[in-house]
C-alpha cells in the first residue's frame, strides 16, 4: 500500500526537491512508553500434608499456606503447562467466528469441591471462595467450554501486608487528602486477584509522507504604539514533502481484558513485567478470585494495535527531517501478528472515609500503587487564598 499524496502547499520556494529518508529500521518501542467466557479453574486441592486442609499461595513466602493449622509447602500436584505460547491472532479471529466479539454476562452456577455446596455467580468471576465453608476451591458445575483460556501468568510476590502500608505510604503522600486521614486504621477489605490481560506482538512496515519545515528569518519593519518605524526578526517556515520508511516489531503490548475496575485505576498500576511471565499453574492462584475477560478478543486486537499505530505515527515523526512537520500520513501494514491471553494480580483495596467507601488497587508484582481519595476542602481553600494574593501582589508590582 502506497502512502496517501501531500496536498499542495504554499513554500517559499518553487517546487522545493522532496526529501526521501529511505528506510530505517528501528528497535521495538517500551510497551510501557507510551468474549466468549474464559473458563479459569483451579481444581486441584493443593492439601495440606498436616491437616488436610486447602493451601493458599502466600505471595510474601512464594508458597502454599495452609489457613487452617499454617503449615507452608510446595506444590504437589501435576506439573504445569510446558510452555508459554504465542498464537496466531488471524487464525483465532477466523476460528472463533461471532464468538470473538461477545462475552457470556449469564450467571452461573459452580460448585464447591471441598463442602460440595452450589452457589451461583456472576459470568466475570470464575476464582472465588465458598460462602460457606470459605474454600477457595470452585469446580464450574455445568462444565461450561470456553475458547481461550490463559497459559501464562505473573505470580503475585507482593504480600497482603506489604500492600496494606503501601496503600497507607501513598495516602501519606498526598498534600491534599485530609490529614487525619493518613493517621486511621482505614482498610475496610484487601483480597487479592488475578485480572485477564491481553498481549499482542507485530512486525510493522510503516512508509510515511509528511512536509518537512525549515525555520528561516526575515526582517519586517513596523510601526510601534507611537508611530516610530521599527525593523524586528520575523520567523517563517519553508515547507518541503517528504517520504520514509519504518521498520519496526512490537512485543507484548498489553491490553486490559477487564471491566470490573476503574480503568484508570489499573492504567495507573502499569506496566506488568510480561518477560516474567511463567506458564499457568493452580497454586498461584489458590486462595485469589479469579476473573475471566470482559474484552473479546477482537476488541481487545483492536485496541492493542490503535497503540501501536500511535507509536508508529510518533516513530515516523522523529523521523521528519527539519525543525518541524506538518501533515504526517503514515501507511502500517501488520505481519506476524500474535496474541496471548494472561492474567495480573492485583490487589484490590476499600477503605471508608466519613461514611463514603474509596477503592485503590496495587500491582502484586510490581508494588506500584494507587488508590482514590477525599480531599480537603481546608487545604483548596487554603491554596485558592495563597494563589489569590499572589496574582494581587503581581498585579500590584506591574502597575508601579
Amino acid at each position: 500500500m502506497e502512502p496517501p499524496p501531500i496536498p499542495e502547499t504554499d513554500s517559499a520556494e518553487e517546487n522545493p526537491a522532496p526529501l526521501d529518508v529511505g528506510k530505517r529500521r528501528i528497535p521495538p518501542p517500551i510497551p510501557d512508553l507510551r468474549g466468549a467466557a474464559a473458563d479459569v479453574r483451579s481444581l486441584e486441592r493443593h492439601v495440606c500434608p498436616e491437616c488436610g486442609g486447602k493451601g493458599e499461595w502466600d505471595p510474601g513466602k512464594r508458597k502454599l499456606v495452609c489457613p487452617y493449622c499454617g503449615t507452608e509447602f510446595n506444590r504437589v500436584a501435576p506439573p504445569p503447562i510446558p510452555d508459554i505460547s504465542e498464537h496466531d491472532l488471524d487464525a483465532m479471529l477466523t476460528r472463533l467466528g461471532a464468538s470473538a466479539t461477545t462475552v457470556s454476562t449469564t450467571e452461573r452456577k459452580v460448585q464447591c469441591t471441598h463442602c460440595h455446596a452450589v452457589l451461583t455467580r456472576a459470568a466475570s468471576n470464575v476464582g472465588q471462595s465458598c460462602d460457606f465453608c470459605g474454600s477457595p476451591e470452585m469446580l464450574d458445575y455445568d462444565e461450561i467450554e470456553a475458547p481461550i483460556r490463559p497459559e501464562s501468568l505473573l505470580p503475585a510476590i507482593v504480600s497482603k501486608e506489604k500492600a496494606y502500608h503501601a496503600l497507607k505510604a501513598f495516602l501519606a503522600s498526598k498534600w491534599f487528602a485530609p490529614n487525619d486521614l493518613k493517621r486511621r486504621n482505614l482498610v475496610d477489605r484487601i483480597h487479592g486477584v488475578y485480572l485477564p490481560y491481553w498481549t499482542f506482538d507485530s512486525a510493522a512496515e510503516c512508509p510515511w509522507t509528511a512536509e518537512s519545515g525549515t525555520y528561516y528569518y526575515v526582517t519586517v519593519t513596523d510601526r510601534d504604539s507611537q508611530g516610530r518605524t521599527v525593523t524586528r526578526q520575523e520567523r517563517r517556515v519553508r515547507w518541503t514533502p517528504a517520504s520514509g520508511h519504518v521498520s519496526t516489531w512490537f512485543d507484548d503490548v498489553i491490553v486490559q481484558g477487564s471491566r470490573g475496575l476503574d480503568p484508570a485505576i489499573l492504567a495507573r498500576l502499569e506496566p506488568f513485567p510480561t518477560k516474567d511471565l511463567v506458564p499457568y499453574e493452580t497454586r498461584y492462584v489458590s486462595g485469589w478470585d479469579v476473573e475471566q475477560y470482559q474484552v473479546p478478543l477482537l476488541d481487545a486486537a483492536r485496541t492493542g494495535f490503535g497503540i501501536m499505530e500511535g507509536l508508529l505515527r510518533e516513530m515516523c515523526g522523529r523521523e521528519v527531517p527539519g525543525d518541524t512537520y506538518r501533515n504526517l500520513r503514515i501507511a502500517p501494514q501488520y505481519s506476524a501478528k500474535t496474541f496471548k491471553h494472561i492474567l495480573c494480580p492485583i490487589w484490590i483495596i476499600a477503605y471508608q472515609y466519613r461514611g463514603k467507601t474509596y477503592q485503590g488497587a496495587l500491582n502484586a508484582v510490581t508494588g506500584q500503587t494507587y488508590a482514590k481519595f477525599p480531599i480537603s476542602p481546608w487545604k483548596v481553600a487554603l491554596v485558592v487564598l495563597i494563589s489569590l494574593i499572589v496574582l494581587a501582589f503581581l498585579f500590584l508590582v506591574m502597575r508601579g
